[in-house]
Order: structure tokens, then C-alpha cells, then sequence
């Protein structure tokens, strides 16, 4: 996902807790900022075209914390030639053909997971997706339950 849309995961420098908090804290402050009083909107591009609106509204209105003789707008602005163009949603669907032990065990990335099939099987697919990570979903049919 990060090669498509070309970012770099920071994580926080192991040891310093402090560096969550400032997260948090900024997440709080855009909460308090744009959900103060709770909105309610009809559907989801509602909400996203009032979102845009209000953020376009505050960077227009305040100052660039490091560029402080222009607004944050006047610098996106000037930026935005240079940024690279959106790529598209991402999918993240994945199909690949796993084997299938005598035993109904589906080798897939080193792990072992055991399936019920209706017939043997030596190659079973396994469609894997960024919506659910805790198991590997092989078909429609669920994984047994240890």
C-alpha cells in the first residue's frame, strides 16, 4: 500500500511513549475543532464536501506554522504542481493458489490452516484482502475452529 501511494511509514522511536501522546493530542484537537457539536450528515459524500469545505476555510484563514508571512492555502498552493497525482483506490485483493495437504491443511505464507473441503483437493484459492488480517480466507467456506 505504501508503494502505491508513494509515502514512507514513520513509526514512534522506540522508547519514547511521549511520541504517541503528541498524535493523540493532535487527533483530539481536530476533533474539538470539526466535530464540535456532533454533526449529523445524510450520507458519506455529505459529510466529505462539508470536511473539505471546512478544511479549505481553516487553511485559508490561518498562518503556515514554518512560512509564517503566508497562509497554510498559499502554500498548498504553491505546492501543488509538485505533488504527485492520486493513483487510484488501492486494492488490496490478492488471489493465489495455496496446496492443500492429504490432511485438509492449506500451506500459505509458512502457516498452516486447517479446511474442510467437500472433495480433496490438491490446490485450493486463497484470496487474500487488506479487510481481514486475522485469518486467511481461503473460499467462501469458513476455517475450522480449533
Amino acid at each position: 500500500m505504501c508503494s502505491h501511494y508513494l509515502v514512507d511509514p514513520v513509526a514512534c522511536t522506540p522508547a519514547s511513549g511521549w511520541e504517541k501522546g503528541q498524535v493523540e493530542n493532535q487527533v483530539g484537537l481536530v476533533r474539538e475543532r470539526f466535530f464540535t457539536p456532533r454533526l449529523r450528515f445524510k450520507n458519506l459524500d455529505e459529510l466529505n464536501a462539508w470536511l473539505l469545505d471546512k478544511c479549505i476555510a481553516y487553511a485559508k484563514a490561518h498562518r503556515h506554522p514554518e512560512l509564517v508571512d503566508q497562509t497554510i492555502w498559499e502554500v498548498f498552493e504553491a505546492e501543488r504542481p509538485k505533488l504527485v497525482p492520486y493513483a487510484g483506490r488501492f486494492d488490496g485483493f490478492h488471489a493465489v493458489t495455496a496446496s492443500v495437504s492429504k490432511t485438509c491443511l492449506v500451506r500459505f505464507d509458512n502457516n498452516k490452516y486447517s479446511r474442510a473441503f467437500p472433495r480433496p483437493s490438491p490446490t485450493a484459492p486463497a484470496p487474500i484482502t487488506n479487510e481481514r488480517r486475522d485469518t486467511v480466507p481461503m473460499t467462501l467456506l469458513p476455517l475450522s475452529d480449533h
